[in-house]
């Protein structure tokens, strides 16, 4: 009996999502190479946490960073959001395993089966503590602000 593959590895899905991540990412790229956050008036979204509260998310400067890190300015990004450079490079190691996946139709690149408990609490609490040590208006705190 014919071994019954999932739905997402028959060609007429795969091929057509391959080409959807792979232009999603490229036009994602594009947009934050051309689009400067600093200078442009209205083309991206400014943080409604900010705006709203006056202090800073975990996410606040994550575009800048990521308009830096695309024009090579790695030390700038980590100066705007010092998280985001490890996100960036664990989104994109999670964007890779989805594409070879969908590629090959098995999983060639290593990712873990499961995420322990101990692993997300620390993840976790990373985050508060880097949200709350960032809007400590005192160095040096202040260098974590955006």
């Amino acid at each position: 009996m014919k071994e019954k593959r999932p739905l997402i590895f028959r060609n007429y899905i795969r091929w057509p999502l391959v080409f959807c991540m792979v232009m999603g990412v490229l036009l994602g790229l594009a947009y934050g190479y051309f689009i400067d956050p600093s200078a442009s008036q209205g083309l991206t979204m400014k943080c409604v946490t900010y705006e709203q509260t006056g202090l800073y998310c975990p996410g606040c400067g994550e575009t800048r960073a990521f308009h830096a890190m695309l024009h090579g300015h790695i030390l700038e990004a980590f100066d705007y959001n010092l998280l985001f450079p490890f996100v960036a490079v664990i989104m994109f190691w999670f964007f890779l395993v989805g594409l070879t996946t969908l590629i090959f139709r098995k999983r060639v690149m290593w990712i873990p089966e499961t995420f322990p408990l101990w692993a997300a609490i620390l993840i976790a609490v990373v985050i508060v503590l880097f949200t709350i040590l960032r809007n400590i208006p005192t160095w040096p705190f202040s260098i974590l602000a955006p």
